[in-house]
């Protein structure tokens, strides 16, 4: 009973503690000198500094912190809110491949993978609350669910497939992963990480969640141009640039100036943008161009292209089809300093966001881009569209049916 009621009182503190934004916990202060910290009196001094300098961005274990608490709640709402160290956390292995790999992307970035993810919070209360009260045999279910999910691959239901692979998995109760990497068997230049998983009832599995690692260009991508894991993004490590696929799964939901509105309403998002609207081969176009900071860690630039039919209402754009597809490349610049480069590359999105220690004030960010028309009835509606714009602080030259552009 004294338990119960303590988690009763734990629940909303622990709900309140969830809610602080993570920008009040520690950034990559390692990024700003003790000599750059001693010269900073005033407000003003630190917004010079940042002009000049960028701000620190956000370090790992903020995310962490954050995490926690999260973790906590959800071990007080299943009636265990004092749970034992060791069972926090779930159990993770990764092989010295991909250490060394996480190793150079925290060096340059300050993203700590191996702590992310050794800090995931067990998940597993809610299954296995589920698991006793129903008298749940996890083999029979997992089997019963994989089956199912096979049936559904069968008939072309791929996302009721991938929903009912995900639930035989949970329902099993995962207890150990280990993460390491293969040789791929088409490219002997590329790796493939595969996942072995540990299962409650003592039963393993062997998963492959779609990631290779090609070794030669440094490059981190998915087994087909829907990014990694079908996430929509692939990723250069070299660079610590995380890259648009053009098959990603954004290109559905096209473009509506609410997406805008939302992402810079959170502490998250720091972006400026331009849209430029013409006509032309019976349609109203958009290109749009973005330049800032997303998701608290990376300095990043766009360049959308979308259209839709005439005299349509509201915001919303189509993304460009597949034969409407642009020849386009970006760079980015804080002052002389180019930070990445990207392109040229067929692309209906190009977007490119560089990990960073330091996030720069999109002001003080300068884009780069170019983008190719495929006919002259295109190229001149887009440049006059450049014309007429308001802010005129988008500049190009033009090279044939070439636009290269700076904002």
């Amino acid at each position: 009973m004294l338990e119960k009621w303590i988690s009763i009182l734990l629940i909303p503190l622990l709900f309140l503690q969830t809610l602080v934004p993570a920008m009040f916990g520690n950034r990559n202060d390692q990024s700003m000198s003790d000599a750059d910290l001693k010269t900073l009196h005033s407000l003003q001094d630190y917004v010079t500094y940042v002009d000049d300098h960028g701000a620190p961005s956000f370090s790992t274990e903020t995310f962490v912190r954050q995490g926690k608490p999260l973790g906590d709640l959800l071990r007080v709402l299943s009636g265990r809110p004092f749970p034992k160290d060791e069972d926090r956390y779930l159990n993770t292995q990764i092989d010295d491949t991909l250490t060394a790999l996480c190793a150079y992307i925290a060096e340059g970035s300050g993203i700590d993978v191996p702590m992310l993810i050794g800090s995931i919070p067990n998940l597993n209360a809610p299954a296995e609350i589920a698991v006793k009260t129903l008298r749940l045999n996890t083999t029979a279910l997992r089997e019963q669910l994989f089956s199912l999910r096979d049936k559904a691959y069968a008939n072309d239901q791929t996302l009721l497939g991938y929903l009912l692979y995900l639930m035989g998995v949970y329902y099993s109760i995962i207890r150990e992963v280990d993460i390491y990497t293969v040789p791929a068997e088409n490219n002997p230049d590329e790796l493939q990480v595969m996942m072995d998983i540990c299962y409650d009832d003592g039963e393993k599995a062997v998963m492959s969640p779609g990631l290779f690692i090609n070794q030669a260009t440094g490059q981190v991508h998915g087994n087909s141009d829907k990014g990694l894991i079908d996430l929509g993004f692939d990723f250069s490590v070299e660079d610590l640039v995380i890259y648009g696929a053009v098959h990603c799964w954004q290109r559905s939901l096209g473009f509506d100036r609410l997406y805008d509105l939302l992402a810079n309403s959170t502490f998250l998002f720091n972006m400026s943008t331009r849209r430029f609207h013409f006509d032309a081969h019976g349609k109203e176009w958009m290109i749009q161009l973005w330049k800032g900071n997303y998701g608290v860690c990376t300095n990043g630039v766009e360049v959308g292209v979308y259209n839709r039919k005439p005299g349509s209402i509201g915001t919303f754009y189509k993304a460009a089809g597949d034969d409407e597809l642009m020849e386009m490349s970006a760079s980015l610049y804080h002052g002389d300093k180019l930070l990445f480069s990207l392109g040229p590359v067929m692309h209906w999105w190009l977007s490119a966001f560089q990990l960073s220690k330091v996030l720069y004030q999109p002001k003080d960010l300068t884009m780069t881009f170019s983008i190719t028309f495929p006919d002259r009835e295109l190229f001149d509606a887009f440049t006059a569209a450049l014309d007429s714009h308001g802010a005129h602080d988008v500049s190009y030259t033009t090279d044939g049916l070439t636009v290269n552009g700076r904002f």
